[in-house]
């Protein structure tokens, strides 16, 4: 005699375990945004106690180093530069909102490259710079070999 097989119950792609599964706390995405009118602001209010702690550190390194004290901030306190530019534009409305050194309408990088006439032209001027620098000191070894020649008769 052979035995048939019994028939399986159907599978409905289920867990068979009845455990309940622990939500991971994400959420499914439903491909849909809904609209909620104005945005929340996400941004963190700073008092103005903590404002005074943060530009005092700013202002007490940059004192010390001449510079870096926005970088340094951001760094310690977390605070974006932008943030703490626009709080020194507050407290000192003719501070420079940008670094020193730059002039203004000055794009940010490279200078432009010179074109064949251009570096020609620079280089020339270079040749006749060093010719004229080589001429002056040559003129001013001279003079300091006078001048110790004289202070040594005094």
């Amino acid at each position: 005699m052979s035995k048939k097989p019994t028939p399986k119950a159907k599978s409905t792609g289920k867990a068979k375990s009845t455990a309940k599964r622990k939500s991971t706390g994400k959420r499914k995405s439903t491909g849909k945004r809904k609209s909620t009118g104005k945005r929340k602001s996400t941004g963190k209010r700073y008092s103005q106690t903590e404002r005074n702690k943060i530009l005092g550190h700013v202002k007490g390194v940059n004192g010390a180093r001449g510079r870096g004290g926005v970088a340094a901030a951001v760094r310690k306190f977390g605070v974006s530069a932008l943030t703490i530019n626009k709080w020194l534009q507050a407290v000192e409305p003719g501070a420079p909102s940008k670094r020193p050194g730059r002039p203004p309408g000055r794009p940010a990088g490279r200078p432009k490259s010179n074109t064949a006439s251009n570096t020609a032209k620079t280089l020339k001027r270079l040749a006749h710079l060093d010719g004229q620098i080589t001429k002056h000191e040559t003129e001013l070894i001279s003079l300091r070999k006078e001048f110790k020649q004289l202070k040594n008769t005094l």
